[in-house]
C-alpha cells in the first residue's frame, strides 16, 4: 500500500479521533490511515496504536498543533499522502483524490469564504484542511519550513503569505473541485452540492456540531 489518509491531534481534540477514523474507514476501507501524534494522552496513544496503520510521534507543540501539519506530511512514509483535518467528515469514497497531485504540485481546494473562485488572483486563499501530495514536492518543504518558524495565526496564513511573496507558488498547486472540501460556512450560507465528498466542519461551532450530532 503506497497511499494513506493522514490527520493529527493533540490532547485537546483527541476525542474526535474514533469518529474521524470511522468515517474514513467506512468509505475507503482499503486505504491506510496514519495519525500524527502531536501530544496525545496515554490512553489516546494506546487507542491509535491498535486502530490505525501508522503513527508519527512529535513532541507537544508549545502553541497550536496544526503548525506541524506540513512537517507531518513530509514525515509520512507513503508515496501518496492525503491530509484531512480532524474536523473533516468523509461522506463518500474518494480513491480518486490521489490522482490530483503530481510530483511537483500539491492538490488543494479554493477557500470560497475568503475569496471569489471566479476571479482567481495570486492573492486568492487556498483551503488547506484537505491537502494531497505525491512524494514531497518543494512547495510542501517550503511550507513546512515557514510554518515552523512563523508568528502568523496558522498554516493556511503561512501559505497565503508565501504566495504573496512569490506568486510562482500558485503554479505549484493543482485545484481540486470544491466537493473535496465543502466548507461549513458554505452550508450555513445556503450553498450545497449533492456530490460533496468531504465536509469540513470548521471552527469551534463545527467541532461542537461533530460532538453533539455526528459522534452520537
Amino acid at each position: 500500500m503506497n497511499k494513506t489518509f493522514l490527520t493529527g491531534a493533540d490532547y485537546n481534540l483527541q476525542d474526535l479521533l474514533p469518529w474521524w477514523v470511522g468515517c474514513v474507514r467506512k468509505h475507503n476501507p482499503d486505504i491506510h490511515i496514519t495519525i500524527a501524534d502531536f501530544g496525545l494522552t496515554d490512553s489516546a496513544k494506546d487507542w491509535v496504536k491498535h486502530n490505525v496503520n501508522h503513527v508519527i510521534v512529535y513532541e507537544r507543540h508549545p502553541t497550536l498543533a496544526w503548525f506541524l501539519k506540513p512537517q507531518s506530511m513530509i514525515d509520512c512514509p507513503y508515496e501518496y499522502t492525503c491530509w484531512l483535518d480532524l474536523d473533516c467528515e468523509m461522506v463518500a469514497p474518494v480513491p480518486e483524490i490521489f490522482d490530483f497531485p503530481t510530483e511537483d504540485k500539491m492538490a488543494l481546494t479554493h477557500d470560497v469564504v475568503r475569496g471569489n473562485p471566479d476571479h482567481f488572483t495570486a492573492m486568492f486563499w487556498w483551503a488547506v484542511g484537505v491537502n494531497v501530495v505525491k512524494g514531497k514536492p518543494q512547495i510542501l518543504k517550503d511550507w513546512a519550513r515557514n510554518t515552523i518558524n512563523t508568528d502568523l495565526r496558522g498554516d493556511q496564513e503561512v501559505l497565503y503569505k508565501m504566495i504573496q511573496v512569490n506568486q510562482d507558488y500558485n503554479n505549484q498547486i493543482i485545484k481540486m473541485p470544491l466537493e473535496y472540501q465543502w466548507l461549513r460556512i458554505s452550508l450555513v450560507n445556503g450553498y450545497d452540492s449533492p456530490n460533496k465528498k468531504i465536509i469540513h466542519w470548521t471552527g469551534p461551532v463545527g467541532k461542537q456540531h461533530i460532538r453533539e450530532n455526528l459522534m452520537r
